[in-house]
């Protein structure tokens, strides 16, 4: 019997699906609107060896005292997050991350159009959230006789059902000829906090979302190496929407992400 390779999947978001406050307030014209979500997936087919190596860093940024008397470091319960993270301790993270050639990224762009929001995706957030999943695991070409596993991280207190369904519109469209399934997949929902491996994915896409609101490239540049796909998924520049190695994401090719203007 052929042995089942397996693959594990990390997935987690920068930015926010809500495009309503309280009472419906409408948050498109707000100052702290966030016109786009972004959503990451992390491929390894190494994942406790990611885990010792993301760990291992982190208790080496605890035990050195050039780091640990920094502030958010000398917290109770830290753990890398590239938002909150002091600029040296970020720094050597990404240089870490360049070295991590048993890892790929795939990442999602979804510019925030309340008009879209509101006719595709009913005016729910949640709904918003998981269309937009889906067509990031849409970009991954499923191979047979494996098993995937999928971890999502979420901040609140979702169930997996809607996780599940995303996942499975994917690869339920992968049969063989009697129309079996020709791989497995499970799909689990973690905290950032309790899983080491999803600290690489959150620089990865904090390195993009800040190219994409604030021009900054060169945390991005730097990142290219792991980021193997970019898909600006309701783009509308000239250029194709999928950006790969043969076709660099840029922002001259794929048009700035603005909040809309009163």
């Amino acid at each position: 019997m052929k042995q089942i390779s397996k693959v594990f999947f990390y997935i987690d978001e920068s930015g926010s699906p809500d495009f309503f406050g309280k009472r419906k307030r409408p948050l498109w014209f707000s100052e702290d609107f966030q016109p786009v979500l972004i959503l990451g997936m992390l491929e390894t087919q190494e994942p406790r060896r990611l885990q010792k190596e993301v760990k291992g860093f982190s208790e080496n940024i605890l035990s050195d005292p050039l780091f640990n008397s920094i502030y958010s470091v000398s917290q109770p319960g830290w753990y890398l997050h590239a938002k909150d993270d002091h600029p040296e301790v970020r720094i050597k993270f990404f240089e870490f991350i360049r070295q991590l050639d048993y890892v790929e990224c795939y990442v999602i762009i979804a510019r925030k159009i309340p008009e879209l929001f509101i006719s595709k995706h009913n005016g729910n957030a949640s709904e918003f959230y998981f269309d937009v999943l889906h067509n990031l695991v849409k970009q991954y070409h499923f191979q047979p006789n494996c098993h995937y596993q999928f971890y999502l991280s979420r901040r609140d207190s979702a169930n997996t059902k809607p996780f599940t369904e995303a996942v499975q519109k994917v690869i339920s469209k992968h049969v063989g000829p009697n129309g079996d399934p020709v791989c497995t997949y499970k799909c689990d929902i973690v905290r950032s906090a309790d899983c080491a491996e999803l600290c690489v994915l959150d620089y990865l896409l904090w390195a993009v979302q800040r190219y994409v609101l604030k021009e900054e490239r060169r945390y991005f540049t730097a990142m290219e190496g792991r980021i193997k796909l970019v898909y600006d998924v309701y783009g509308s520049g000239p250029g194709d929407r999928i950006y790969t190695s043969s076709n660099p994401f840029d922002l001259n090719k794929a048009g700035k992400f603005l909040k809309l203007k009163k």
